[in-house]
């Protein structure tokens, strides 16, 4: 990412030239000196064409294209193509080309893949996929300014382990197989960001390439600075800057709605608040890749800020007869700064116990009502008198363990033991259906106290779990895809627990975004006006539409079905 922070950081030493870059961004063909027939052009033609302009490969080998045709949803789309690109430059041939291919009347368009995790089934595409496996480099580490530059296809895992040399950590608590593209894209709330606030707080600026094939590199721009990059018509970004400038100037309305919400909402663009800010003297394009989902562009390369790694986690554990008692314990001990307040429905390890995962040193005193972990990252001395003052506020009623190194072990049972639960298929798939949804703290226990009631109506269990201090939660309704009758009532429990989350002052989108799934209920509840004012930012980056069309704003029930897995997923959906 050539010259974005050069000016503040000035020890980072990057790979391309400046006069690299201000080539690369000039708008020159995918592949000088070579012209294509584009009416002539089949998707047959398509890789070939692709695999003599990129580093990276493009194929339509029929296996190939089974192996990306599912991620962790309920839709299945095989793709008519994959390619795996390795540069930014790679990525710009691609759109560029898919772009003229669009302008000459061949209907295609690209949608970006990142570890296939996703739950919405953002990922997924009957066209051409994009995936960002490969771009998986670590470019460089800042240690002393605590900054790292990375290719966005690079997952959490192999960075932190990277970072953990340098004494450096990215806290986030997602997959460890997540890429940080599709973290960002997707915005997932993680249970660390409670104390760490999420990938927002973390990302200095992003590269991420346009629909007309131009490298966008984010900035914050004052008024006098904005005006001028509008005015630079040399410049590649001052369209988009242009464009996006007169949408948030025209949309006063919009933006009062999105602000006065409760909450954030991963639905649509709501971080377009955030586009201007500081009483308009600050202007800024990364806050709308944010749960974006690969709709308005393809995130090449980010620099992320980073924090020192902390100290070795301690974990508290607390059961509970009732969900009530739970609660009331955890709003208690919140104040107290916990990295996380993980709680569990004790029925989660009832069922992991019939698969043999017991939870050992928990199983007698944990096999009812509610169980809360409560984790804190804080040093040594903090944290013991944080854990003391914990075990003063249990009730006589519950049960109290504490994390010692004797029994580490015993507290890692549990997470193996949710694991069992969800992938726990002898009654039907656990499905992705109502996962990362939102509930207000003081509307929790009243959601759960009426929970049965839900249960009793889609003839299901639905065991809570999830953070008290991000108010994320999930739940995960077993059901048949294997029959018509399982996914019709797949779509059922959709919009019926969509109606009772609104009941509780819920978020269906309150954790990550809508995708393709979520967006059949959340496109329809959404204020006309709103819906308008995220058309238009879409329109801004992507006038042809070209990026991940019927993800977000454009629900369709039709394809939708049309789309919906018959069989079980196969292999470890949650790990």
């Amino acid at each position: 990412m050539p010259g974005v922070l050069q000016a503040r950081v000035v020890k980072l030493v990057y790979t391309y030239a400046l006069g690299a870059y201000a080539a690369r961004c000039a708008g020159s063909s995918p592949v000088s000196g070579t012209i294509y027939d584009y009416n002539k052009v089949g998707m047959s033609n398509i890789p070939k064409l692709l695999n003599q302009i990129i580093v990276g490969n493009a194929f339509d080998e029929p296996r190939i294209l089974e192996a990306y045709s599912c991620d962790r949803s309920i839709l299945k789309m095989r793709p008519e193509m994959v390619v795996l690109p390795e540069t930014t430059d790679d990525v710009r041939r691609i759109v560029r080309f898919v772009s003229q291919l669009r302008q000459r009347g061949t209907k295609t368009s690209l949608t970006v893949r990142g570890s296939g995790l996703d739950k919405t089934g953002a990922d997924l595409t009957d066209k051409i996929l994009v995936s960002m496996e490969r771009m998986n480099r670590i470019q460089e580490i800042d240690s002393r300014s605590k900054l790292v530059r990375v290719q966005a296809g690079i997952t959490l895992e192999k960075l932190n382990t990277a970072l953990s040399l340098h004494g450096l950590v990215l806290p986030i608590d997602a997959n460890p197989k997540e890429t940080i593209g599709s973290i960002i894209a997707n915005f997932t709330i993680d249970s660390y960001a409670g104390k760490y606030h999420g990938i927002s707080h973390y990302v200095d600026c992003l590269e991420a390439v346009m629909a007309d094939g131009n490298v966008l590199q984010t900035k914050n721009y004052n008024r006098r600075g904005l005006q001028r990059k509008i005015e630079d018509t040399d410049d590649p970004e001052s369209g988009i800057y242009n464009r996006m400038n007169d949408v948030i100037n025209n949309s006063e309305e919009a933006l009062t709605i999105i602000k006065e919400k409760p909450t954030l909402d991963a639905a649509g663009y709501q971080m377009a608040t955030q586009v201007e800010r500081d009483n308009s003297r600050v202007f800024e394009l990364t806050p709308l890749f944010y749960a974006s989902q690969g709709t308005l562009g393809i995130i090449t390369e980010v620099i992320l800020r980073l924090e020192p790694m902390p100290s070795k986690v301690t974990r508290f554990a607390a059961g509970f007869e009732t969900a009530s008692g739970a609660v009331k314990y955890v709003e208690k001990i919140s104040p107290l700064s916990p990295l996380a307040i993980e709680l569990y429905d004790a029925h989660i390890f009832e069922r992991a116990a019939e698969n043999g995962k017991e939870l050992g040193l928990f199983a007698k005193r944990y096999n009812k009502g509610y169980i809360a972990i409560v984790v804190f990252d804080d040093n040594r001395l903090v944290a013991r008198k944080k854990l003391n003052d914990c075990l003063k506020l249990v009730p006589d009623s519950a049960a109290a363990i504490l994390e010692t190194k004797e029994n580490t072990k015993e507290f890692s049972r549990i997470h193996t033991a949710l694991k069992s639960y969800l992938n726990d298929d002898t009654k039907g798939e656990r499905l992705y259906l109502a996962d990362d949804f939102y509930v207000p703290q003081h509307r929790l226990l009243d959601f759960i106290k009426h929970l049965p009631e839900l249960e009793e109506s889609v003839k299901r269990e639905l065991p809570l779990f999830g953070d008290y201090l991000t108010s994320n939660y999930s739940l995960r309704p077993d059901l048949n895809m294997n029959t018509i009758a399982g996914r019709q009532d797949a779509l059922k429990f959709l919009k019926k627990f969509a109606d009772y989350l609104v009941e509780y002052d819920g978020v269906l989108t309150g954790g990550s975004p809508e995708g393709r799934i979520k967006a059949l209920v959340v496109n329809q509840e959404e204020n006309p006006t709103v819906h308008q004012f995220y058309q238009d930012i879409k329109a801004a980056f992507d006038p042809e539409n070209i990026f991940s069309p019927g993800v977000k704003l454009e629900s369709d029930v039709k394809k939708f079905v049309k789309h919906l897995r018959t069989e079980v997923l196969q292999g470890i959906t949650e790990d």
